[in-house]
């Protein structure tokens, strides 16, 4: 079985020692550290082909739209970026040039003609009626100029629109996901090792078929699965989409229902109690 492997405390599995123990007596085989000085290590997934992040896919709607879908330069002349810029502050600017470009139909760099833009939520973007894959995002992103962020409220040193598409995905450490052993006896794994594994295990399935010279039809119905579970993995209330579910039918808590609402990290572990 796959999840056995990817449960397995040996190198590449989701519990791997390098990233800390939560046996006690077992020292760290990254820190040295035993349970109680060990804080956990990172880790991350190397994704066969890029997701969009769904937290980020509505400034990703609005880049597509404020740029040219031929030279991706900002839909603004040159003249008029410098009135902007020399008549308003960084964030009056992007609001500014975010509400004069839906006037526009060609492109004042390229004299290209502007198709429509269109976001399906969560995560599917279509130009001209045809959808683009998350690699056609990433590289409609990464050929804005710098120059253009800043116009735009991006910082480019900081904040490159094309790393909202997610190549490598961060795997938290154990001690944020621990497993607990049940009276019968059993391991019971945290809902966020649940959700890395239906990853892990499509990511493996997806490069094992490109590999293999599979059809683009079915490569592309794996690129979807990936990107659900990726999109579920963060927020599984995410509107448009069914929640992933364990086989009891209870659905999976993950990240989001985590953090907010009354019973999440902040609220009901922070704010309740008296802690640094």
């Amino acid at each position: 079985k796959p999840t056995a492997f990817l449960l397995n405390t040996s190198r590449g599995g989701l519990v791997d020692e390098r990233m800390g123990g939560i046996e006690p007596g077992l020292k760290c085989k990254t820190c040295g550290g035993k349970i109680r000085s060990c804080p956990g290590h990172f880790a991350h997934i190397e994704l066969v082909r890029p997701v969009v992040h769904p937290e980020f896919s509505k400034i990703i709607y609005v880049l597509l739209k404020a740029t040219c879908d031929k030279c991706h330069r900002v839909l603004v002349s040159k003249k008029q970026s410098d009135e902007y810029v020399a008549a308003m502050t960084a964030e009056e600017v992007s609001d500014e040039i975010l509400a004069g470009i839906k006037k526009l139909s060609t492109c004042p760099h390229c004299g290209a003609k502007q198709q429509e833009v269109k976001f399906e939520k969560p995560s599917t973007f279509y130009i001209g009626g045809k959808q683009l894959l998350p690699s056609d995002v990433r590289d409609a992103m990464a050929a804005i100029p710098s120059a253009d962020l800043t116009l735009l409220g991006l910082d480019a040193e900081y904040a490159r629109p094309e790393w909202m598409v997610l190549t490598a995905l961060l795997v938290p450490p154990v001690t944020v996901r621990p497993s607990i052993t049940l009276e019968t006896g059993e391991r019971s794994e945290d809902d966020l090792t649940h959700k890395l594994v239906d990853i892990m295990r499509i990511n493996q399935r997806l490069e094992a078929n490109i590999n293999a010279g599979a059809p683009q039809l079915i490569i592309e119905d794996l690129w979807e699965l990936l990107q659900y579970h990726v999109t579920t993995y963060f927020n599984n209330e995410t509107a448009g989409i069914p929640p992933a579910r364990h086989r009891s039918g209870r659905p999976l808590k993950t990240l989001s229902q985590r953090l907010k609402g009354k019973e999440g990290r902040f609220r009901y572990n922070l704010s309740g109690k008296r802690v640094n």
